[in-house]
């Protein structure tokens, strides 16, 4: 495995042989040339699809470092965006972004990528003025809240998991009112918490907000929320560093984002437990299917014994 960056890009941030896609920054760098906010809006449409699938190469590159799931798609490489899965009571086919599925027992995990890249603009005066990062953002909900249903409806069991991309100037409009960020806290948070294959089917697991710098020395610098955490009404949340035996809370860095991953998972398919005596890594290692245990009680002894 590549050793872990200390600039809070990931894992495999450093450049070793592998992937090509590591990083936010690569993302960022192989979907150029990114438009203005008041540019075109085909060219826009088309820089998000770019962004979005580069995004999608760095998640399931850091899944697979893992070690945990193996044939997770895209590839390295990047072959194998967009494919799909069977969804729903007529198994119709659902395009993926990231996604890792058994022969044996079909969809287990899925992570799910929008991005909000361009501030809204409008017409003011005779002249386009660029606003904030709220357009779109309801259709993006609704979107997610489609996928989830037609996907827990026939992978109950399958985790879920929904992210979205915002520059970190988002966090920063708002002036009397919220945040663009606050707003997408406020618009996603009731999409959140699926936590039993039993709850609703329109539910992710959980939904985290990654936040990266779009320029500067910092470019490519990314940290995701949770957004069941409360968040500022203006300006840009903040870590919160527990004691030794917590998580930290607030902003995470992307290795931490991926430990969450791992940990949902782990808890859904019995392969994690938080243990109150021992540290854990920041992305945790899961332990063996549990063993069946052996329905027969040795206290009557089996016929003809």
């Amino acid at each position: 495995m590549a050793r872990r960056a200390k600039d809070g890009r990931g894992i495999g941030a450093v450049r070793e042989a592998g992937p090509s896609i590591i990083s936010v920054l690569d993302a960022l760098n192989r979907s150029e040339p990114r438009p203005p906010d008041d540019g075109e809006q085909k060219d826009k449409k088309n820089y998000a699809e770019r962004l979005s699938n580069n995004l999608a190469v760095v998640i399931a590159n850091a899944l697979r470092q893992t070690g945990q799931f193996p044939g997770v798609l895209p590839n390295a490489d990047g072959t194998g965006r967009e494919t799909t899965t069977a969804s729903g009571a007529h198994k119709k086919p659902k395009k993926t972004d990231v996604r890792f599925s058994t022969f044996d027992t079909g969809l287990e995990l899925l992570v799910s990528v929008k991005t909000l890249s361009f501030r809204d603009s409008s017409m003011k005066k005779g002249q386009r003025v660029s606003g904030r990062y709220t357009k779109n953002m309801v259709r993006n909900d609704h979107e997610l809240r489609a996928e989830a249903t037609d996907l827990h409806e026939r992978h109950p069991y399958a985790v879920l998991i929904g992210t979205l991309f915002l520059p970190f100037r988002a966090c920063d409009d708002g002036e009397s009112d919220k945040s663009s960020f606050a707003h997408a806290v406020i618009t996603f948070r009731p999409r959140a918490g699926r936590s039993k294959p039993t709850d609703p089917n329109q539910l992710f697991e959980r939904f985290f907000i990654g936040l990266y710098e779009i320029e500067g020395e910092h470019r490519g610098d990314v940290s995701f929320f949770d957004v069941t955490e409360n968040p500022p009404r203006r300006g840009r949340p903040k870590r919160i560093q527990s004691s030794d035996s917590q998580a930290p809370r607030g902003l995470l860095s992307f290795d931490e984002m991926i430990g969450e991953v791992v940990k949902t998972y782990g808890i859904r398919n019995r392969r994690y437990i938080e243990w109150a005596d021992e540290a854990e890594p920041t992305v945790p290692l899961l332990e063996s299917p549990p063993e069946d245990a052996d329905d027969t009680d040795e206290s009557i002894p089996e016929s003809g014994s």
